[in-house]
């Protein structure tokens, strides 16, 4: 499931959870009656000429003393089950007990503790959080929860073994149930992994529709896209089509794609506004090779002999152009 289809899921759920649903409902959806009852006992009739039983008081259940702790019950009591903690963003995953979550470095141009610093700020900003900041973390107020008075302390716990950050949440309010507070940490935690998962996918959307720059490397016989795998490939998958290139087979993991060229009429390739491709209408396989910030992509017939110098000038050329075309990105 990708990014996108996630949060909207997510939100499709925050809706829903507006109804009547055994997540919102505190009280059992029964009556209360029962609370005012009481145990009534009346001795056992004996008929005249017989003999009273012997009875077995082992199994009698004692009277409560005065020090017993009584639990809640009835109206006072919360049917709700626990707030699970979501790991909604991309390789992030729950800590143990659920008191926090453990996001893992991606991007190698930014600390990871740097970016979850600046995504905190943007969520208290954006829900009026309040926050304040000293050595030990944040201390914000609890208005995403709808509560204003609850107050929670966050914290960021670096691990430079695992290379990786977790984000922990703990309400400093004392009053109220263990309950309680475990449900109000865990949905801030969601709260802002919700936030923070819809800024990623900004700036992956915004990442993926930047141009990028596609040179012809013709003494290695290979192109090569300043830019890694992943991004490589969705440009790539994305441009073929439009340039006649029919998808037969693709294999992501494996970095190839088999296509058949039928060319386009000179009028679409106008229209485009790219060289024209001139390369025998054939089928063909393009590779991909993962370089880290780089990637190469070698093109071969259908029996997996490189193409001549010629054939790979002329699609470098056309691929180059189109590899900078936003407007070519759906």
């Amino acid at each position: 499931m990708n990014s996108k289809k996630m949060v909207m899921g997510l939100l499709a759920i925050s809706v829903l959870a507006g109804c009547s649903s055994p997540e919102t409902r505190s009280q059992a959806n029964r009556g209360f009656d029962y609370e005012g009852e009481s145990l009534r006992s009346t001795p056992l009739l004996i008929p005249a000429g017989l003999e009273a039983p012997a009875f077995n008081n082992e199994y009698v259940v004692p009277a409560l003393s005065e020090r017993a702790q009584r639990g809640v019950t009835g109206r006072a009591l919360d049917i709700r089950p626990p707030t699970q903690v979501l790991p909604l963003v991309r390789g992030s995953e729950a800590m143990d007990g659920g008191s926090g979550l453990w996001f893992y470095q991606q991007r190698l141009d930014q600390p990871l503790e740097q970016e979850l610093s600046q995504a905190l700020e943007a969520f208290f900003a954006a829900q009026q959080a309040e926050p304040g900041r000293d050595g030990q973390g944040w201390q914000s107020n609890g208005r995403p929860i709808g509560n204003a008075d609850q107050q929670f302390r966050w914290q960021l716990v670096p691990d430079a073994v695992r290379r990786a950050v977790a984000v922990q949440v703990n309400a400093l309010s004392g009053e109220g149930l263990a309950q309680d507070r475990q449900r109000a940490e865990a949905a801030m935690l969601n709260a802002f992994s919700l936030a923070y998962q819809r800024e990623l996918t900004q700036q992956q959307d915004l990442l993926d529709r930047s141009p990028i720059a596609l040179e012809w490397d013709q003494p290695q016989g290979r192109l090569l896209a300043a830019e890694g795998y992943d991004r490589t490939w969705k440009r790539m998958i994305t441009l073929l089509p439009q340039l006649g290139f029919e998808l037969t087979n693709r294999q992501q993991a494996l970095g190839y794609v088999d296509v058949d060229y039928d060319g386009l009429s000179d009028s679409a390739w106008r229209e485009l506004g790219l060289p024209e491709l001139d390369i025998p209408e054939q089928e063909y396989r393009i590779q991909l090779g993962d370089l880290g910030n780089q990637s190469s992509i070698t093109l071969s017939d259908k029996d997996r002999i490189p193409v001549s110098s010629e054939v790979l000038g002329d699609f470098a050329a056309t691929l180059s152009e189109a590899f900078q075309r936003t407007d070519l990105i759906r």
